[in-house]
């Protein structure tokens, strides 16, 4: 006698795969670190910008005729020699990417703008910052050392326009039913570390900023910058400027199947 069905539960919620047509899906591990961005906004001469890390001072001194991308080369230089656990990477502009080499710890960080110059400093990702279920993962750079395997793939949240480009999007994580009860959805998401479904072919519920403009065949734009309720991973139906991406239609398209009540719709996916 067949005790068990291959069909999906009757609460539709984020995450959730649609129905049990063909799928591509790949194991990951969430590896969500750290991400801090120091941008000099303004240049100064003869100045000390310092960024502070762990209780660490790296502390640049800018020459007689200071720029931009001078002093973010200079902060780079004192910060790789020093015993930060981190990664930064520099624009050549005017921007540092920020980011922990560390899976379970994070650090602390300041940064201190001198007289007449200014350093900002903008948070993109937290450590262990979770990845909900239903959003859009890419593929993480780095290998972690296992005993094992030799190596664990990771995935994380996009956090850069560049995500996009390259084949790093990887796809949707998909929700993890055995949180779900037969009245309720799941909450929360896979921390870092957790090992977690993606999605790259078939179709998925996913929660939409602005469900109420999805149409059938319609762009689906992924956020990449976040602030205040919203959430990186995140898609919507309309540009969102800067802080989204559109992803090319031969790959995600929304089928049109939404609801609204719950704010979701269905999307498919065709990642090559």
């Amino acid at each position: 006698m067949q005790l068990a069905y291959n069909e999906n539960p009757n609460v539709a919620f984020a995450g959730l795969l649609y129905d049990t047509g063909f799928k591509d899906i790949v194991s990951r591990l969430a590896a969500t670190r750290q991400l801090e961005q120091v941008v000099v906004t303004t240049a100064a001469n003869s100045e000390i910008f310092t960024v502070t890390i762990d209780g660490t001072a790296y502390a640049y001194t800018s020459d007689a005729s200071g720029t931009k991308p001078e002093i973010t080369a200079g902060l780079k230089i004192l910060i790789d020699a020093g015993s930060a656990n981190v990664e930064v990477t520099d624009d050549l502009t005017d921007t540092l990417l920020i980011e922990s080499l560390d899976h379970d710890t994070g650090f602390t960080i300041t940064v201190t703008s001198p007289a007449t110059g200014v350093l900002t400093l903008t948070q993109l990702v937290a450590q262990e910052q979770a990845i909900a279920f239903g959003a859009v993962v890419v593929d993480d750079e780095r290998v972690a050392v296992d005993s094992l395997t030799g190596k664990v793939e990771g995935c994380r949240l996009p956090r850069l326009a560049t995500d996009f480009s390259g084949r790093k999007v990887l796809g949707v994580a998909i929700g993890d039913t055995s949180k779900v009860t037969r009245t309720s959805a799941p909450a929360g998401g896979y921390s870092a570390g957790e090992a977690l479904g993606v999605l790259r072919k078939g179709r998925i519920w996913m929660a939409v900023e602005d469900v109420a403009a999805v149409a059938m065949g319609g762009l689906v734009y992924v956020r990449h910058i976040a602030t205040g309720t919203e959430s990186l991973g995140a898609i919507r139906a309309a540009d969102d400027g800067a802080d989204t991406e559109a992803m090319d239609a031969q790959q995600c398209q929304f089928t049109g199947h939404k609801n609204t009540a719950l704010g979701l719709a269905v999307v498919e996916w065709n990642l090559p």
